[in-house]
């Protein structure tokens, strides 16, 4: 009996060890520079936000993983409609909350997208987990290429 308890906790830990999770990748179109490799649970959502260069406002977008549809665009959020602002007529719902226009439950898939970062003032900024990444410090005027990648649970024991 002690055996087979001792079998089946060997087998439920390589089981999670090698276990695939997304990988949330940006990385520099030109050169390849691997700026952000992070890892993600499904369940998680992360969001880039950067101040509109028009109204000056800042907008956010909330993105999560899928198994078989890369990037998922799950909302947008906004304090007030700009130039390319608005609402995709047959996505999401728009409500306003807290001063904010939100535009929710958008569920759009993008696969993956490129990202031109904007400079210092528009701060392009990455928020996972409650982290912030700044990623027009990283790279101020680059494109990027954000996009998920499926890769087993052990990859993460070296980060």
């Amino acid at each position: 009996m002690k055996r087979m308890i001792i079998t089946i906790l060997i087998l439920v830990m390589i089981i999670l060890i090698f276990m695939p999770r997304p990988w949330l990748l940006i990385t520099e179109v030109n050169g390849g520079l691997n700026l952000q490799s992070i890892p993600m649970g499904w369940f998680d959502h992360f969001k880039i936000c950067y101040t509109h260069s028009v109204d000056r406002q800042r907008v956010c977008e909330v993105f999560k993983p899928s198994w078989s549809k890369g990037i998922v665009l799950q909302e947008t959020y906004f304090q007030m409609f700009g130039a390319g602002m608005g609402h995709w007529e047959g996505h999401g719902t728009v409500m306003e909350e807290k001063g904010w226009i939100k535009i929710k439950n958008i569920s759009k898939p993008l696969g993956k997208f490129f990202l031109r970062i904007g400079s210092r003032g528009i701060d392009h900024t990455l928020s996972l987990r409650g982290k912030d990444i700044n990623l027009s410090r990283q790279a101020e005027g680059k494109l990027v290429e954000v996009k998920i990648k499926i890769k087993p649970y052990v990859y993460q024991l070296g980060k």
